[in-house]
């Protein structure tokens, strides 16, 4: 049996195992005792460091030390000499302690902390030591968070380090933290170029992509990138619509403002205006204002977002504001090839959901009203073949519905006209997420729709006076809003079983009517009664 190796059985291997685990802990216990006490008398000494050092080296996500050491470098009176050699052993630190993690939040942190602190830096190390992690794995998010502050703090431009991204990108078109820096640098190199320079750069954006999307249909990465290229930088104006009735002011702009930014003027003069958030939030793209001046005082009425200057035209005692209607500014030749090309991909792959996905987001920027029953074929096409994400399509149709129907009335309507009633029902609805149009009615119609779990988004509509919700299989009240102008409201035909919901939604409203018929609380003997004693003018419909 000599010269043979000896080989543990699994008890033995546990049980050394068990006992290095041991002496492990013992010496962490040890160490953290020693650094806790040290921290408690503040004394950051060479022992300190080096003891926090040895554990973070074992374990680099021991954030505690980091932030002790931290302490240390900031609290202790080290002297200008010593604190430069503290801060270069910490870079050497936390490069070791990268080797062993490189996904580890608190070591990129405390690179980053150091970085800030130096005197002299050496960027075109700190770029090698990313590009040398990225290397390694070309999806550390970490390292791209850092190179990016790199970049910044070294003064190299978006357009250098967008052929940076490039690179990694055409070495692996699956990298999908390439494409999101590259959609960053890209925002920035947009936001010095004219609209000519844009165009092109787009049209070689969508090109790119495609070789992309078509090397390997089934990679996310591509496509989300393309999703965002397809909806980013629209030249349309900030402003959306206004409309101002009597002393009072609904405002949509295109994208979230606060109040801050709009100034109301009448007869050239700024006018104070109370605005309120339809939620809770300081920055909305649906505002509701108010003002003491008379209509019949103005003679002209102008609103100023974000320093741009929008003339309103007065109509019926209404004064009124809606963008015209702009041309994309995408080469729509290129968007009917690269459609013409997915249509080509789906045939061979039908239940690629990507190219569904993308030939719907193409047809709605080429022509919406055009190919407004293609996406809705689409769109059923993807709730078969990806069952999983049914009711995120169901909400996608639902928001495509409901800005059909609202190019549909806007088609009929004057320049200066602007209808105040809308007819959603019998839609197959599940949501009016992202329709702030809405906001904008008086009478709305929603009846015979799927919106039991969307009561919260009726917030938006604070101009409405009539809202009906009939036949939506609403089993509860508790998240319907508060509709500061809401007189008449119809709930007929749904599940609505529990009294004290009804009385409190009177309570927040001044109701002129409710009806009420064809739900299990039509039962309730009580109802009429309670109902009578918070509201007695109230024009009930219980049968």
């Amino acid at each position: 049996m000599h010269g043979r190796v000896k080989v543990r059985t699994t008890a033995e291997q546990e049980a050394l195992k068990k006992k290095e685990r041991a002496e492990k802990l013992a010496r962490y216990r040890a160490g953290i005792s020693v650094v806790f006490e040290k921290r408690k008398n503040k004394v950051y000494d060479d022992e300190l460091m080096m003891v926090t050092e040895r554990m973070l080296l074992q374990n680099p996500d021991i954030y505690t030390l980091w932030n002790i050491r931290r302490e240390a470098f900031t609290i202790s009176d080290w002297d200008e000499k010593l604190i430069k050699e503290f801060y270069q052993n910490e870079l050497t630190l936390t490069e070791n302690c990268l080797k062993q993690n490189p996904k580890s939040y608190w070591v990129w942190y405390q690179r980053m902390w150091i970085m800030n602190h130096l005197v002299d830096h050496d960027w075109k190390k700190e770029l090698m030591l990313c590009t040398k992690c990225l290397n390694l794995d070309e999806r550390n998010f970490h390292c791209w968070n850092y190179r990016e502050f790199i970049v910044q703090q070294a003064g190299i431009s978006p357009e250098e380090e967008f052929r940076f991204a490039t690179s990694k990108i055409l070495n692996n078109f699956s990298n999908y933290s390439s494409w999101h820096y590259r959609s960053q640098l890209l925002s920035k190199i947009f936001h010095s170029c004219d609209q000519k320079d844009i165009d092109e750069k787009k049209k070689e954006e969508l090109d790119l992509v495609m070789n992309a999307t078509f090397t390997d249909p089934s990679d996310s990465s591509a496509w989300f990138y393309q999703r965002w290229l397809l909806n980013t930088h629209e030249c349309s104006p900030i402003l959306s619509q206004v409309l101002i009735k009597n002393n009072r002011v609904i405002l949509l702009a295109n994208k979230s403002i606060t109040a801050e930014l709009i100034c109301l003027q009448i007869n050239n003069e700024n006018e104070n205006v109370q605005w309120n958030f339809w939620k809770q939030t300081k920055f909305s793209k649906l505002w509701f204002g108010k003002f003491k001046r008379q209509l019949n005082e103005i003679n002209n009425i102008k609103i100023e977002v974000e320093g741009t200057l929008y003339s309103l035209l007065c109509f019926n005692q209404k004064w009124i504001y809606r963008k015209k209607r702009y041309e994309s500014h995408y080469n729509i030749t290129q968007l009917l090839e690269q459609l013409s090309s997915y249509k080509q991909l789906v045939e061979m792959e039908p239940n690629n959901k990507w190219a569904h996905l993308t030939a719907i987001l193409l047809m709605r920027k080429i022509d919406f009203i055009m190919f407004y029953e293609d996406i809705l074929e689409k769109l059923n096409v993807l709730i078969n073949i990806d069952p999983l994400r049914i009711n995120y399509y169901k909400d996608l149709r639902s928001k495509y519905v409901i800005e059909h129907k609202l190019y549909k009335l806007w088609s009929t309507e004057e320049d200066q006209e602007m209808k105040s009633e809308i007819d959603l029902s019998g839609l197959s609805l599940t949501t009016l997420n992202n329709n702030e149009h809405l906001g904008f009615f008086e009478e709305i119609n929603l009846n015979s729709n799927f919106l039991s779990d969307s009561l919260h988004q009726l917030s938006f509509l604070q101009n409405c006076k009539k809202l009906s919700l009939s036949d939506n299989q609403i089993e509860n009240l508790k998240k319907f809003p508060m509709l500061q102008n809401l007189k008449d409201l119809s709930l007929k035909n749904n599940k609505l079983n529990n009294l004290e919901e009804i009385l409190q939604l009177l309570i927040k409203h001044k109701l002129q009517s409710l009806d009420l018929r064809e739900n299990p609380i039509c039962n309730n003997k009580e109802l009429q009664t309670r109902i009578i004693q918070v509201n007695p003018n109230l024009q009930l419909c219980i049968e």
